[in-house]
């Protein structure tokens, strides 16, 4: 690469108004030129977030959902369950996950000081002290003979160097150094909205087991009643041999269904310690009962314009095109002249008595001009370059908001059909209950059989295992929305990109 190096001595300014006048000028100018990718060029490929409006005017025609507001950054407490509550607290205070994460945030604002340090002036102190033996022979002792043979110099000096970002080269690059740390921290904001929403599914779905489990036990003891009944009758030559048979592999099949509960309460159980921070076999002390859902699930006003602001994951995405604007603007700058200034004041002497009288002074004073002629087109493709990193983000992050707004609109119509359904189900448990009730009675009249009880009861337990079911799937429906919806959180800082005809 050939660059042009031009040098200006300070003798260039010494007793030439008009050159000094005019070098005054030029740098003025110089630094009004200040380089970065145009706004419309950032935004031309932006999209909005598709609305909503539909899908949310449908959704409020159903007794189960109201508008409202926004999660809260205390979601949780809407179950109204200390418990889960004091697990999320303490998630947030020792996940590992969490604590990785915000570490990196650190990281990247030291990161930030590095990139902001490179647009004030460096300074330096060096201080130096040379022991040699000069040739007696040698020019630098021919020239100076009353130089001792063996010398000692002494060099102290405060060292300037200074770039000056005219072109905002400099700036540019502390700025993706800023949108890079704002981005991780939304990131984390993320993170921890996947962690808690992640504990909330994994405490209710280790409560609906343990609820699940006593529906099983107790219909072991149900199926286990029939065979001691069955075989009662086999015995008294009322019954074949082949209902004890088939009521045997009742029993075991609902063997098998308690064994397999039992694994997953256990590994939900050690799922749960895991996203709280703590060992697998930390003791739990959860039972089956499930705390109360909301009565009705909350859609926020202006959820389509307010989206962007609300996902941390889309803020995340946004501040990083942010960050690769600049970086291009910062790679544009490398087409135009690099000025710097390079100073130097100290002392020097050969000998110790005199190194702070004033004629060991010394001082240098060196700005330069340095400006590209021919690269082989080095400059032209690193812009490129950056140019394709900042578009594939613009899409990755046009792909991330119609992402957000389909999983919107998905979880919406989930939790109206599970809600209607649970709703269903309530009704046929409700049912199913009073036919239990219904056949004791004439059980107890004598107007039918034991059997026919077990078999309505059979029936009453499946209906309140569907049931648990779609309990369970209430409130994932619940928690999935909320997270959707950005799980409370909102963006501290003004959204620096924005489709057009979208304010902030």
């Amino acid at each position: 690469m050939l660059w042009f190096n031009l040098k200006l001595t300070p003798t260039i300014f010494k007793g030439t108004p008009i050159l000094k006048n005019i070098s005054i000028t030029c740098l003025l100018l110089l630094a009004s030129c200040y380089v970065a990718m145009p706004y419309d060029q950032q935004t031309e490929n932006l999209i909005a977030p598709p609305p909503l409006e539909c899908t949310i005017t449908t959704s409020l025609e159903s007794p189960y959902f109201s508008l409202g507001t926004w999660p809260s950054d205390t979601w949780w407490e809407i179950f109204d369950s200390p418990q889960l509550s004091c697990l999320i607290t303490e998630a947030l205070a020792q996940n590992p996950t969490i604590q990785e994460v915000e570490t990196t945030i650190q990281y990247s604002k030291q990161e930030t000081i590095v990139a902001k340090s490179r647009l004030f002036p460096y300074l330096s102190f060096d201080a130096e002290i040379t022991k040699s033996y000069l040739s007696q022979n040698g020019l630098y002792r021919a020239l100076n003979p009353t130089v001792p043979l063996n010398a000692n110099l002494i060099d102290l000096s405060l060292s300037l160097q200074y770039e000056f970002d005219f072109w905002g080269k400099n700036y540019n690059i502390f700025l993706a150094a800023l949108g890079e740390t704002l981005a991780q921290e939304a990131e984390t904001a993320q993170v921890r909205l996947l962690v808690t929403t992640s504990i909330a599914q994994a405490y209710f779905a280790l409560k609906a087991n343990l609820l699940r489990k006593e529906l099983y036990e107790s219909l072991l003891k149900i199926n286990q009643g029939n065979l001691e009944l069955q075989k009662l009758m086999e015995t008294s030559a009322l019954s074949s041999h082949l209902d004890p048979l088939l009521l045997e592999e009742s029993c075991e099949e609902t063997n098998k269904l308690i064994s397999s509960i039992n694994e997953e309460i256990i590994v939900g159980q050690h799922l749960l310690n895991y996203l709280v921070g703590r060992g697998p076999d930390t003791p739990l002390d959860i039972d089956e009962t499930l705390p109360s859902l909301p009565p009705s699930i909350a859609i926020p006003e202006n959820l389509t314009l307010d989206l962007l602001a609300r996902r941390p994951d889309l803020m995340a995405q946004i501040w990083r095109v942010q960050a690769l604007a600049h970086q291009v603007g910062a790679a544009i700058a490398n087409f135009y002249p690099n000025v710097s200034l390079t100073g130097l004041v100290g002392l020097e002497s050969v000998f110790y008595p005199k190194i702070f009288q004033n004629q060991s002074k010394t001082y240098n004073v060196e700005p330069a001009v340095h400006l590209p002629i021919f690269t082989a087109g080095a400059i032209q493709a690193n812009v490129y370059a950056h140019k394709a990193s900042f578009d594939a983000a613009v899409y990755a992050y046009n792909n991330l908001v119609l992402q957000s707004t389909q999983e919107v609109a998905d979880l919406l119509a989930l939790a109206q059909s599970i809600y209607t359904q649970k709703a269903a189900q309530d009704r046929i448990v409700n049912a199913s209950q009073t036919r239990s009730e219904l056949t004791t009675l004439r059980k107890n009249a004598g107007l039918d059989n034991r059997f026919d009880e077990y078999r309505i009861q059979i029936e009453l337990v499946n209906r309140k295992l569907e049931n648990v079911s779609l309990l369970y799937g209430q409130y994932v429906a619940t928690i999935k929305l909320i997270k959707a919806l950005g799980g409370g959180y909102q963006s501290k800082y003004c959204i620096p990109l924005q489709a057009d005809g979208v304010s902030s």
